[in-house]
């Protein structure tokens, strides 16, 4: 294989096989990411989440496959990911509650932040996202599989979500992953692989509108527009199908009441959310948020506390309690205020450069010549613009499925990058890589 043709391979498809490592971590996203042992109590095992994560830092550590280097993790967003760690862990002593705020790193975000970069270590070659793809529908659907299942609603006709996410949480996953659907569709196994997609996109739309999630809707009309005008790897009228049928599939599926409730964000002045309407609608606790910040610029009230704050810090809290009455413990509804107000203007600034990193880092493999790379970078864009719309109303800053996407987008780049790309390529006991740089004919495999 000549230099040209190494470069070439390291960002194409291979048909790579499971291993050990791929097996454990697709566990640990089911039950991290997905909640699976909430689902179906039956297969809640103790400490599950927290064995398989030591399991693939294991695995990873004896993994000797040059391809699954962690010294090769220098992007922008590997260190922004980092320093929100190091902030949150400094935020800790000066927090409302530090004991919740030391609890909630140690047994939350360190492992997100750990599941970021092992998911962006274990990446092979751009094949492996199809796998990933695939695990991400899968949980998804079953996710939402046993939620409609339950059957449970409210008096507004809105899906009740008794698990780890609520009602928003599940239209933001949705809307975040569905792109995920299209990029399969490209080339799956067959018939039998549509017909799987197809299934598990009514699925999923189906909840979407029984979720009666507002932003959700927003996030789906920012994800076709994007699909529509934004994506370049598959044909024209193709995407249109697909933006389509999943729109046929929402207006078929959701009901009469989503829509109802969708058209009321025309009208956002007669909903209690509008300022001055309600003390807990969003807007009153976004104005509350910023005051937090400005109040505790440094480290912020400390990670993972914004509903004690506002139980403590609110002006509303402290009237509330001259009357031997409780205010109610808001969460932010949304993720920069969260952040901004948990870990402090340096906090903000940081997630901020993770999103952008983030972002600028596919836009750079959306540009390259890689064919397939690119498209995969496009399609994770849909996903993080998705994610982005979705969180503006929701509390997501530190969840579990936006560092699995930014692994997924990390190992991309690590795939697509020109010199990482040809170890990629060479994979264990080649030295494809010396030989393009040296200009070379690279090595035959070691005897």
């Amino acid at each position: 294989m000549g230099p040209a043709e190494c470069a070439a391979s390291a960002v194409t498809p291979q048909r790579l096989r499971w291993d050990t490592l791929q097996v454990v971590l697709a566990l640990l996203v089911l039950v991290q990411v997905w909640r699976v042992q909430d689902l179906l109590p039956v297969i809640a095992i103790p400490g599950l989440p927290v064995l398989c994560t030591l399991a693939v830092l294991l695995l990873l550590v004896l993994d000797r496959d040059p391809r699954r280097r962690l010294d090769s993790l220098k992007q922008p967003v590997v260190r922004a990911g980092v320093a929100l760690l190091l902030l949150a862990t400094l935020s800790i002593p000066g927090s409302l509650y530090p004991r919740y705020s030391a609890s909630f790193v140690v047994t939350d975000y360190m492992r997100s932040v750990a599941l970021m970069l092992m998911i962006a270590t274990s990446v092979r070659g751009v094949g492996d996202f199809r796998r990933l793809a695939w695990l991400q529908i899968v949980g998804v659907t079953l996710f939402c599989a046993v939620s409609l299942a339950r059957g449970q609603v409210d008096p507004d006709g809105r899906l009740v979500v008794r698990s780890y996410y609520n009602s928003n949480d599940l239209a933001l996953l949705i809307v975040s992953t569905l792109p995920l659907t299209l990029y399969l569709w490209r080339r799956p196994a067959g018939l039998v692989g549509r017909a799987i997609l197809l299934a598990a996109a009514s699925c999923v739309v189906m909840t979407l509108g029984r979720t009666g999630s507002r932003g959700g809707f927003l996030a789906f009309l920012a994800v076709a527009g994007y699909l529509l005008a934004g994506f370049r790897g598959i044909a024209t009228s193709k995407r249109v199908g697909a933006v389509a049928l999943l729109a046929i599939l929402l207006v078929a599926l959701a009901g009469d009441r989503y829509f109802a409730r969708v058209q009321t964000i025309l009208n956002p002045s007669a909903d209690y959310n509008w300022r001055g309407k309600s003390e807990t609608g969003r807007l009153e606790i976004w104005k509350r948020g910023i005051e937090y910040m400005v109040t505790y610029p440094v480290f912020g009230v400390g990670v993972g506390v914004f509903p004690m704050a506002e139980g403590i810090l609110a002006p509303e809290a402290r009237e509330q309690r001259q009357y031997g009455r409780n205010f109610k413990w808001s969460a932010a509804h949304n993720p920069f205020i969260q952040i901004g107000a948990e870990l402090g203007v340096l906090g903000l600034i940081a997630f901020v450069a993770l999103l952008v990193g983030a972002f600028r880092t596919l836009s750079t493999v959306r540009r390259g010549p890689p064919a397939e790379a690119a498209v995969v970078a496009q399609t994770l864009t849909a996903c993080l613009v998705g994610f982005v719309v979705a969180a503006c109303f929701s509390s997501q800053a530190y969840a579990p499925y936006l560092y699995t996407l930014l692994g997924m987008i990390v190992g991309l780049a690590r795939a697509a990058s020109p010199g990482q790309g040809r170890v990629l390529a060479a994979g264990p006991g080649l030295s494809c890589s010396a030989a393009v740089s040296n200009g070379v004919p690279e090595s035959r495999p070691d005897p």
